[in-house]
């Protein structure tokens, strides 16, 4: 099953695709034919979207082909190994940090949220946040590397 993230993501990118491309469509008509406007504008939108998303597909395709056999399996349970290892050293790392860090380090990067965000939700400054934030990234940054 997809990643709800990444469709989330593409839908996002292509509804700003449309949205450019409505404009585009609105500053360069010149008002002969409002009779045939909302197809015009329907197909143009379409096809844009289309060759957007063909362009995406060749991108994918001209990759690296991905490993083959035994490979595959050696290259996932290596990967998987890998992940798991920063996931530990990630937990560890988190611990050292003091809860207004750690408070910080989750809301910005787990729960999305902005620095104006989070200060709102804390009631404390965006200088605040950010200062937590620096102090916290500098003590990641000596107990993982």
């Amino acid at each position: 099953m997809a990643n709800p993230l990444f469709i989330k993501e593409d839908y996002e990118e292509g509804l700003s695709l449309a949205r450019l491309k409505f404009i585009e469509i609105i500053m360069g008509y010149n008002g002969a034919d409002f009779t045939h406007l909302p197809g015009y504008v329907r197909c143009r939108i379409h096809f844009a979207l289309y060759d957007e998303m063909k362009k995406a597909w060749e991108r994918e395709n001209n990759e690296a082909a991905l490993p083959t056999g035994d490979e595959t399996e050696a290259a996932f349970a290596d990967n998987l190994i890998e992940r798991e290892e920063l996931a530990i050293l990630l937990r560890l790392a988190l611990k050292k940090l003091t809860e207004k860090q750690r408070r910080t380090i989750k809301a910005l990067y787990f729960e999305g949220y902005t620095g104006k965000e989070l200060a709102a939700k804390e009631k404390i400054t965006p200088a605040i946040v950010s200062k937590n934030h620096q102090q916290a990234l500098k003590i990641l940054r000596s107990k993982i590397a």
